[in-house]
């Protein structure tokens, strides 16, 4: 009996450290509406160097943000933290001659309800690229 009682234990431990281990966990969505950016990069048809930055508010020293679904043509796309103020800024910049469009999303997290480690929210950017 105690045999069966520890390899169920085992089991559970087992099946939990794969639950943990899991990147591709979708933490709930808080129920907000998406924020949705539009971004308008300068001429960039002949191999212009035009980047964007854009915030997306102030965090806890503990919170980050992360790429839901990363940009398609970009030489730069990343986000960055002021370690003095805790905001965290979006930075766009396309691949060398590219002209189109391209879109990212983010999640953030948020505090609402009290539930700040599990709950997020989305950033959704339609980026332009002109000619």
């Amino acid at each position: 009996m105690k045999k069966i009682f520890l390899l169920l234990i085992c089991f559970s431990l087992l099946s939990c450290v794969d639950l943990f281990l899991d990147d591709d966990i979708n933490y709930p969505d808080t129920g907000e509406p998406v924020t949705s950016f539009q971004i308008n990069v300068g001429n960039n048809s002949a191999g212009g160097n035009n980047s964007v930055e854009s915030s997306l508010g102030t965090y806890r020293e503990d919170q980050s943000a992360s790429f839901k679904l990363q940009a398609q043509h970009y030489q730069i796309s990343k986000l960055e933290r002021n370690q003095d103020t805790g905001e965290i800024i979006y930075i766009y910049q396309p691949q060398q001659a590219y002209v189109g469009e391209d879109y990212v999303e983010i999640l953030a997290p948020t505090d609402s309800n009290g539930n700040r480690v599990f709950e997020s929210k989305v950033f959704e950017f339609q980026i332009n690229v002109g000619n």
